[in-house]
């Protein structure tokens, strides 16, 4: 099946290229599901199954981030990073939570707002304290405000 996640739906991946488009677009794709990464970074080693993420990958290395916010001048390694930051400005909040009147600027925060809000499905426990967050991230923050020193 055609899905990388649980939650995306699982449509068969094609196999007619006339149906798929062009055939590299179809080669490319099916890379993704035989687990095949052809593209190397030549700093750190690390394989990619498509070019541009590669490329977009060795921008970490060089510090490269050809794309410019002409708001407030902040820069990004990644054209879509950009387009994600301009809702900011813009105020855009494209997805609608279906249980409440709560709307995202991005779909994970979504998709966080939920699991957080409507589920409450915490994945990732302090072993400190018990707290439950749905990032690993928020964890951290948690642990470095909570449980150091600096903190609390």
């Amino acid at each position: 099946t055609c899905s990388r996640t649980p939650e995306r739906s699982r449509t068969p991946a094609p196999t007619d290229s006339k149906r798929f488009g062009l055939e590299d677009i179809l080669r490319t794709h099916l890379l993704l599901h035989t687990g095949r990464k052809e593209h190397a970074c030549a700093t750190c080693g690390k394989r990619f199954a498509r070019k541009f993420v590669l490329t977009a990958h060795e921008r970490v290395h060089s510090g490269e981030r050809p794309y410019r916010c002409p708001e407030c001048g902040k820069d990004f390694t990644q054209g879509g990073d950009l387009k994600k930051h301009l809702r900011l400005h813009t105020r855009q909040r494209p997805y609608p939570c279906p249980h409440c009147e709560h709307t995202s600027i991005q779909s994970s925060a979504l998709t966080q707002h939920i699991a957080s809000i409507h589920t409450r499905v915490f994945p990732h426990t302090c072993s400190l304290c018990g707290k439950g967050f749905y990032t690993p991230g928020e964890l951290k923050k948690h642990c470095e405000r909570q449980h150091t020193e600096t903190g609390h």
